[in-house]
């Protein structure tokens, strides 16, 4: 069953601090999510004439960064990875709250990067004052997802109906590339979970 993309009120303003570790690099092609242009689960269709003005925003997943998507219009603004990193933890603060942890990490294979991680199991990483990744981990209460729906711990099948996958062995476990988003799956069986999801640069031991 897919989740809900995670609410977020206005965004505020925030100096960022940055964080955390896992470590050897993974790259991102530049290919395109499918169905990443879908109206978000929760976003209400205005009636004809209506005026209608966002109450709240959406946060969801990417695979060409974040997207903050009004709740009630459907307008979206990417944050798009070569973002100044200050403005997407802006952005992540006021919808998760303050960092829980942040630091350098300088053995991941494309340099040195700053990795945040936020409540939520989301982690964004950064260089050279840049967001250049992301990378969603298992958590209890995770409710990010891309547009499609498709999150941590969402089905295989869920995965399979929102993009075209490609399954594969790999020393990270059961690993999986929907376009421009990469995944570790539970196992190669049919009713699979997703355990982790990135896009964009981040930094995974093989």
């Amino acid at each position: 069953m897919s989740k809900p993309a995670l609410r977020l009120s206005a965004l505020l303003p925030l100096g960022l601090a940055l964080l955390l570790t896992t470590a050897a690099c993974t790259r991102t092609p530049e290919a395109p999510t499918a169905n990443d242009t879908a109206p978000p689960a929760g976003a209400v269709d205005p009636a004809p004439g209506d005026q209608v003005d966002d109450v709240q925003s959406l946060l969801a997943l990417s695979g060409e960064g974040l997207q903050l998507v009004g709740d009630r219009t459907g307008s979206t603004t990417t944050l798009e990875f070569g973002s100044a990193i200050e403005l997407v933890a802006d952005a992540v603060t006021s919808i998760l709250g303050e960092p829980l942890e942040s630091g350098e990490n300088s053995e991941c294979g494309s340099g040195p990067q700053t990795i945040t991680q936020w409540p939520r199991g989301l982690v964004l990483h950064a260089a050279n004052g840049e967001f250049i990744g992301w990378s969603a981990r298992p958590e209890p209460d995770a409710a990010l997802t891309t547009m499609a729906g498709v999150g941590v711990g969402s089905s295989r099948s869920e995965l399979d109906a929102a993009y075209t996958v490609e399954v594969f062995a790999s020393t990270l476990g059961t690993e999986f590339s929907a376009g421009s988003l990469f995944g570790i799956l539970s196992s190669p069986a049919p009713d699979a979970v997703i355990e982790h999801l990135w896009a964009g640069t981040t930094c995974n031991f093989r």
